[in-house]
């Protein structure tokens, strides 16, 4: 059901875990997930890219470089501003500072019951 189509893209590298390991030698395959992503959904599902967010998660549910393709229309779990940064600005964020997320402060929400959200408050940050 292409309402709401989700799909994933996993980036072989192991080593890049997250948004914060990212910097400007990513671009060639940030460029390359994107692109490839949007033809394969357009050839497989019929679904144009001006019709899909494509997004990666901060903090992630795991660490392990993944971007989302979701179309446009789905409310997807943790496709809100405050947990999904485009992958379109993510790649305009590193071609003009290529330690653009490990200098910026992130936010992002976190469940009372989460470990981390334990530690804030052990370390009087919440």
């Amino acid at each position: 059901q292409l309402d709401d189509l989700y799909l994933i893209a996993l980036v072989h590298r192991r080593e890049i875990k997250s948004l914060r390991d990212l910097t400007a030698e990513h671009l060639p395959l940030l460029r390359n997930v994107l692109q490839e992503g949007k033809e394969a959904i357009v050839k497989r599902f019929g679904v144009p890219s001006s019709q899909l967010r494509i997004y990666l998660h901060y903090q992630p549910s795991y660490h392990h470089l993944h971007v989302h393709f979701t179309a446009l229309g789905y409310d997807a779990p943790g496709s809100s501003v405050e947990r999904a940064h485009l992958l379109a600005d993510v790649i305009d964020n590193l071609a003009m500072d290529s330690m653009y997320y490990q200098k910026r402060a992130l936010t992002f929400p976190l469940r009372a019951d989460e470990p981390l959200f334990k530690k804030f408050q052990e370390a009087g940050k919440v």
